[in-house]
């Protein structure tokens, strides 16, 4: 899966976050990120998105209520966000709402019934979940064994099959 897909995906799902949170992010003309993106493809977007993340948690920390009301929607931005450790404030944020279970639950049906992208995700998210060992532990690994043995890309297969 090319990485501006992936980037694309993800941003446009904190975009719907914030414009449900009524939070703008203004993107700063900052020449270290424009020097970073002649040498990295997609860095410029990927420090956008870290900030937008970013206001999205405060906003969302800040405001249960608000976490609560847009449960389904800081979900879909948490199985946007393949990054290594970025998905932390966003799982932070559902297990404060939803709870542990609720969040373990959710992953667990995106790696049986979701796109490639949103499988990789709620892979990379199920450490944050605090998921511990139990029938619903798994539950996600025979669904992510079974969704590595069906995907054709190999980005994909390689992040379920860690």
């Amino acid at each position: 899966m090319e990485q501006h897909v992936r980037l694309d995906a993800q941003e446009a799902a904190l975009d719907a976050l914030l414009a449900a949170l009524d939070v703008t992010v203004e993107a700063s003309g900052d020449e270290r990120v424009a020097r970073l993106e002649a040498r990295a493809s997609g860095f410029a977007q990927y420090h956008r998105i870290g900030h937008k993340r970013q206001a999205a948690y405060r906003r969302l920390a800040a405001d249960r209520e608000a976490a609560h009301r847009l449960y389904p929607l800081v979900l879909d931005a948490l199985l946007a966000d393949d990054d290594a450790s970025s998905p932390r404030w966003l799982a932070q944020v559902l297990v404060s709402v939803g709870g542990r279970r609720r969040l373990q639950e959710e992953l667990a049906a995106a790696v049986a019934d979701g796109d490639p992208l949103r499988q990789v995700c709620a892979v990379g998210a199920w450490r944050w979940a605090e998921a511990v060992d139990g029938p619903l532990a798994e539950r996600f690994l025979t669904a992510r064994r079974e969704a590595a043995e069906r995907c054709t890309d190999p980005w994909v297969r390689v992040r379920l099959a860690d």
